[in-house]
């Protein structure tokens, strides 16, 4: 044999024992390879429950804020009422100051305060006390 055969022979013997070196190596990458796979595959299915729960969360969240909408909408006309009743006494208790503390003007402030405009707030006031009354009677029987 010449040197350029022992030489390829040293070689494939090399190879044959980086090769058996490798074998478990590629093992132990394989089966971190098929652990990593399965890891995936179970965060993938949490996130399917978690998107899931994520829906049913916004769906409950639009039905309570459409819920508290519809209320607040119902609760605007009791406002308004207060409202009303607030700038009638003030118009009523205006009236009263000019009505007293003026005589010239005394017919022009009777004229406003038997005015239907200035008197509705109060009329609704009354009415709202009145039905808040009968609510209660209703409730306690």
């Amino acid at each position: 044999m010449d040197w350029l055969g022992i030489a390829v022979f040293i070689l494939s013997l090399a190879c044959a024992g980086f090769v058996i070196i490798l074998i478990p190596v590629m093992k132990k990458l394989a089966a971190t390879l098929e652990n990593t796979a399965a890891t995936v595959e179970t965060v993938n299915k949490s996130i399917g429950e978690m998107a899931g729960e994520a829906t049913v969360l916004l769906y409950n969240t639009n039905e309570t804020l459409a819920d508290v909408n519809d209320k607040i909408g119902k609760l605007n006309p009791l406002f308004d009422i207060i409202h009303d009743t607030g700038e009638s006494a003030h118009h009523l208790t205006s009236t009263l100051v000019k009505f007293t503390s003026n005589k010239a003007e005394r017919g022009e402030a009777a004229a406003q305060f038997t005015d239907k405009n200035n008197l509705e707030g109060l009329l609704r006031g009354a009415a709202f006390i009145y039905y808040l009354r009968q609510m209660k009677k209703e409730r306690d029987k």
